[in-house]
């Protein structure tokens, strides 16, 4: 009959939830969400003006040269990269010819970068691919160049004074420049340092400088030894590094490898602060129209709170499927390679041994949070009162969102070992965690801890409820809360 009871209140919860019109507008504000978070960033920085600097030589000329032959390199890597990417999605590769073929195929190799030179660069390649292109394929687009060189302007090629620098960043229209450099007499390896000016350096424009002038001294370096080496040799060659991830039984990786735990550990934490918030605000309801009076004639409190957590559960298992098939549409609009490639990372994480445990810690998450709201709810008189007990909640349970990339950076680092044993935390950095493969002794520690704390949290939220669902006073301070949960009754 308990069963029963329970069985009828998490059903009325879960009608209640999913025919209200904030469920609708969440389920269809999810693929704005997508677009707003995958593609704007890739449009915006598509469209990012290229970065201006210029340079100031006083030793010669030499370095001048180095870093427009940097830009020269880059841009051609660009143009490789975006061509391979054009040709992979409306070109027949096995059509073209075994060389133009393995080039595009793999654009990031050194030998791919030499055939592209060799080919003589973008125009000779799409000339080449022209006759082979898919019906109805679009226009090739040519890259935006990241970084253009401009001549300094006269005046601070002959004095790269403070202030003729500044005259020449405020510069505004099309020759805005981003940056000078000035490479002063005697440069070099204990000698004077070079100066980068910027009033906002962009896209990496400090770092690439760096990187050029560091090649072009090493490069002086190895020409006082061996005056015949090449510029191409020293400086376009270089080790190929192929990236494998023991988690694909092929070891191949791919982009989503890292991507993949982090979605699960986000969604877990927007699902479940989701639907808490709608527990909660369907308990100070229950309370302020007397609905809670008529549950309790007919159910315990701990059928009720059960019931209501259950309802929860089942609210945000319907959440994600329908989330999963609107995403899964959307990646076959883009392309079946992306799908390939996500379901690709999400089988080498959800694997026999992990979907158990991201199971578990999913539905730990999921009844810690809802435990806690549905704690406050019970406590609150109106709505105010659930968001001032809401407000400081929210800052502990975001607080493992700001840590994702330290996590992430070390999985099975101190940080995020030491992180996995919060209790309240447990779950989430465990969903991050799983796909790094942490140790057993960690994997079934944490898990224990996970069902402990959630059940903790179940029995402490059954006496909260019972104590304060009934009552018009204030909630109750932080003193009494942690006393209740230590007391028996």
């Amino acid at each position: 009959m308990t069963m029963h009871r329970t069985f009828l209140i998490a059903r009325q919860e879960f009608i209640k939830y999913v025919t209200r019109r904030g469920f609708l507008i969440s389920i269809l504000m999810f693929p704005l969400w997508i677009v707003v978070v995958a593609v704007v960033p890739q449009l915006t920085s598509g469209n990012d003006s290229p970065r201006i600097l210029t340079v100031v030589d006083q030793t010669g000329g030499s370095y001048r040269e180095a870093i427009r032959n940097a830009i020269g390199r880059d841009n051609e890597s660009r143009n490789l990269a975006a061509i391979a990417h054009y040709s992979g999605g409306f070109i027949d590769l096995s059509k073209l010819a075994p060389v133009t073929a393995q080039m595009l195929a793999h654009p990031d190799t050194q030998a791919s970068r030499r055939a592209f030179e060799n080919m003589g660069g973008l125009d000779a390649v799409r000339a080449q691919i022209a006759a082979h292109m898919k019906p109805n394929a679009p226009g090739f687009t040519e890259p935006m160049p990241r970084y253009i060189y401009a001549e300094p302007p006269p005046g601070l090629a002959r004095n790269p004074n403070p202030k003729n620098i500044g005259a020449a960043l405020r510069t505004e229209g099309p020759s805005e420049i981003d940056a000078v450099v000035v490479v002063p007499p005697g440069f070099g390896p204990g000698a004077p340092e070079a100066a980068f000016w910027s009033n906002a350096p962009r896209g990496g424009l400090k770092e690439f400088v760096d990187n050029a002038l560091s090649d072009a001294l090493r490069l002086a370096a190895i020409r006082a030894v061996a005056p015949n080496v090449s510029d191409n040799v020293m400086l376009t060659d270089g080790a190929d590094l192929e990236s494998h991830s023991p988690a694909h039984a092929d070891g191949s990786s791919n982009a989503f490898d890292q991507g993949v735990p982090i979605a699960l550990a986000v969604i877990l934490f927007v699902v479940s602060v989701m639907n808490s918030s709608v527990l909660l605000q369907g308990v100070v309801e229950e309370k302020s129209t007397r609905m809670i009076e008529v549950l309790l004639s007919c159910a315990t409190p701990r059928e009720i709170t059960t019931g209501k957590l259950v309802g929860v559960i089942a609210v945000a298992i319907t959440t994600l499927l329908i989330w999963g098939l609107v995403l899964l549409a959307m990646m076959l609009l883009a392309s079946h390679e992306t799908v390939t490639l996500a379901m690709s990372s999400l089988r080498a994480i959800a694997t026999l041994d992990t979907v158990p445990l991201l199971l578990l810690f999913f539905l730990c998450g999921l009844l810690i949070y809802g435990s806690l709201f549905l704690a406050i709810g019970s406590m609150a008189n109106s709505l105010a009162d659930a968001q001032s007990l809401l407000g400081p909640s929210m800052l502990i349970l975001m607080l493992p969102n700001l840590m994702i990339a330290g996590v992430m950076a070390n999985p099975n680092g101190p940080l995020a070992t030491g992180l996995s044993w919060v209790p309240i935390y447990t779950p989430f950095f465990m969903m991050l965690r799983i796909a790094s493969h942490p140790p057993a002794w960690q994997l079934w520690g944490t898990a224990t801890l996970a069902i402990v704390t959630t059940i903790l949290m179940i029995i402490w939220t059954g006496r909260v409820f019972a104590n304060n669902v009934l009552t018009t006073e204030r909630p109750p301070a932080l003193g009494q809360l942690i006393g209740r949960l230590l007391r028996r009754k």
